[in-house]
């Protein structure tokens, strides 16, 4: 079993621990965070935003951490994802799967840093080499 596949397995077993989180308990996280549908979606636009960013200022170095960004992400996700079917499950409320989903759109928007990281790189490159054949 090769590397990516135990980390999401391991990752979804740490996901089920949501399962035994109480009402109460995610209420007050949701509260203390002040979770929203509105701040799920924020890491996620924070990740493609970066990614061009860091594209654009040429940061050729982060090329090289991008396969163990995407493994974390991955793991991220996963759990969060795991869990947020976990808290849906016990609690028959889906505000209450605030939590966990908010891991899995950290995850997630890991994910699309290195993703617009990578094809925004690809682009520059593209058209530099094709400027330079014109001329």
């Amino acid at each position: 079993m090769d590397l990516k596949k135990r980390i999401v397995i391991l990752a979804g077993a740490v996901g089920l621990f949501f399962y035994s989180a109480t009402q109460e308990q995610l209420i007050s996280v949701i509260a203390d965070y002040n979770l929203g549908w509105y701040q799920l979606g924020m890491p996620i636009a924070w990740g493609v935003v970066l990614g061009g960013v860091c594209a654009l200022l040429k940061f050729r170095w982060l090329l090289s951490w991008l396969p163990p960004v995407v493994l974390i992400a991955s793991a991220i996700t996963t759990m969060g994802i795991i869990g947020g079917v976990a808290v849906y499950v016990k609690h028959q409320l889906f505000v209450l799967a605030l939590p966990p989903l908010q891991l899995g759109a950290i995850g997630i928007g890991l994910y699309l840093f290195a993703v617009s990281l990578t094809r925004l790189l690809g682009d520059i490159d593209a058209r530099s080499s094709e400027s330079e054949k014109k001329s």
